[in-house]
């Protein structure tokens, strides 16, 4: 029955070391070459003044807890708002490798049409047929509109 009794009063000893020790008080002195120091020690051979620290303000745990609510609240918007961004940046970076695309595929076909009079095309009957010098030029006339259309 001794040995409960005596661990209960080793917990308590215990846990009154670590309270006084949260509780220290700071010291402060100017020594000889006016520099100021603070310790939780006080010097041996310098006066030196306690400095109580204020008590730490109490605090309502309804308003603590909204004020929580509030940061996640804040760090979920940042959060989306960065999704939202990134999805942007990738969305304009597709668009404009799309646009490079588009843009290569109609100066080939510029340069096809009018390095190539003679080029062969294929109808929807699936007969192929020479271009007349005014379907060329028409040809021509599209490719170097979807030029400047995709080309910047």
């Amino acid at each position: 029955m001794f040995i409960p009794h005596l661990r209960l009063v080793c917990l308590t000893f215990m846990l009154s070391l670590f309270a006084t020790a949260a509780f220290a008080e700071i010291y402060k002195w100017v020594d000889e070459n006016g520099q100021t120091h603070y310790s939780q020690q006080a010097p041996r051979d310098i006066a030196a003044t306690v400095i109580k620290t204020p008590p730490p303000p109490v605090i309502d745990p309804d308003i603590a807890q909204q004020q929580v609510d509030e940061l996640i609240q804040q760090q979920g918007s940042e959060d989306q708002m960065r999704l939202d961004q990134q999805n942007h940046q990738k969305i304009a970076a597709e668009k404009l490798a799309n646009q490079e695309k588009n843009c290569k595929i109609a100066q080939q076909q510029l340069q096809q049409y009018q390095n190539n009079p003679g080029r062969r095309i294929m109808d929807a009957d699936g007969n192929v047929t020479r271009l007349t010098e005014e379907d060329r030029q028409q040809k021509i006339q599209e490719s170097q509109e979807n030029v400047t259309k995709y080309c910047p």
